[in-house]
């Protein structure tokens, strides 16, 4: 798990290994066990490629959007809209839930795989079943940011009060604090940081600090198409966070033992964080929302995923060309070079010359474990 605050930008190296002992554990039953199914579902791991493996290789020196790799294995939950019977494919990764709600639609479009309104979930206690289903549970008592352990770090249900507050008038420097009762001042040195209410957003009647408005519009190396390119991380500022639920506060939080000044701002999908001294790169991260939901969803409600059906696979990802060394499975040519536990599909035909390997034995019979 990647903690906010933990120094990972100087380890590549060791990232990458981690990655890959990560999706090791997918396919060798190494994932929590509240999960209902291996595997990595191929639009899933598109999505995580794009921003997330250049900084597992080291390519880019930012935070983590999803995370080294997902902590669960593919899930159905409960919801009314699902395609799959009333239910949507899901996977946990530490920041966020990937999901699939309409498993027919066309999977080129950016919104085929979203990730979940969880930050909203959690500050208002409102577990999401269906568009206008909801289940009225408590507001998460989980620290939003940094130790989880410390005593006085702002929680979840902190956040909830301050929901309602208005906006900052865009311009004006943010020196607004809370602690953890939820209880607001203003600390004057913190104008010495220059952060201020960059853009207003009427959907939520919240501003946007300048510091997480930078971010989200912000550009650097990406994954597409097999190779690293220059590239906005996300073609809609909003697609990985929503729209903000609170305006943005300072707060005094312990990360790893140490007592800092963060900037905290809950937006729907996700929490963002400024940390004025950590190093280039990582002063805007993005918190472990996924591991918070996930322990609040499955372990505080005592909520179960439903089991996947016998024999289920995923459907095939249209937007890949599918190789004719497996006829069975739509798996691409490479670029990129895939292994077992990337891929939706499980003892598959493999006919020469296996371009991606995936028939280790030459049995004729594609990744069997």
């Amino acid at each position: 798990m990647v903690r906010e605050g933990e120094a990972v930008f100087n380890r590549p190296v060791r990232i990458v290994l981690a990655l890959a002992l990560v999706w090791a554990g997918l396919s060798a039953g190494g994932l929590d066990a509240h999960a209902s199914g291996g595997g990595m579902n191929a639009a899933f791991h598109r999505t995580w490629a794009r921003t997330d493996r250049p900084v597992a290789e080291g390519q880019a020196n930012r935070t983590w959007m999803w995370g080294p790799g997902p902590f669960s294995n593919v899930l159905f939950e409960e919801y009314d809209e699902g395609s799959e019977g009333g239910f949507r494919v899901v996977q946990y990764f530490d920041k966020t839930r990937m999901e699939i709600t309409d498993t027919t639609a066309d999977p080129v479009n950016p919104w085929y795989v979203t990730n979940g309104l969880l930050a909203k979930e959690l500050i208002t206690g409102q577990l999401q079943l269906g568009h206008n289903r909801f289940w009225q549970g408590p507001p998460a008592m989980v620290n939003v940011a940094g130790d989880l352990n410390d005593p006085n770090g702002p929680t979840y249900a902190t956040f909830n009060a301050l929901m309602g507050h208005q906006p900052l008038p865009l311009g004006w420097t943010i020196i607004q604090t809370v602690d953890r009762a939820g209880n607001v001042g203003a600390n004057q040195s913190l104008a010495s940081f220059g952060v201020t209410a960059a853009t207003f957003v009427p959907e939520t009647n919240h501003t946007v600090a300048s510091v997480f408005w930078e971010f989200m519009n912000s550009a650097g190396p990406v994954y597409e198409n097999g190779q690293h390119v220059e590239a906005r991380l996300f073609e809609n500022p909003f697609y990985a966070t929503g729209f903000p639920l609170t305006e943005a506060y300072w707060t005094r939080i312990r990360v790893g033992g140490v007592q800092r000044w963060v900037l905290v701002q809950v937006f729907e999908r996700r929490v963002l964080t400024y940390t004025p001294d950590n190093p280039e790169g990582w002063k805007v991260e993005a918190g472990n929302v996924g591991r918070h939901y996930y322990a609040w969803r499955y372990e505080h409600l005592s909520k179960q995923p439903a089991p996947l059906p016998n024999g289920y696979q995923p459907p095939p990802d249209p937007a890949w060309q599918c190789d004719p060394a497996y006829p069975d499975a739509c798996i691409p040519s490479p670029p990129p070079d895939l292994r077992c536990a990337e891929i939706p599909y499980r003892r598959f035909q493999v006919l020469p010359p296996d371009p991606q390997g995936f028939d280790r034995d030459q049995d004729g019979v594609g990744c069997e474990g």
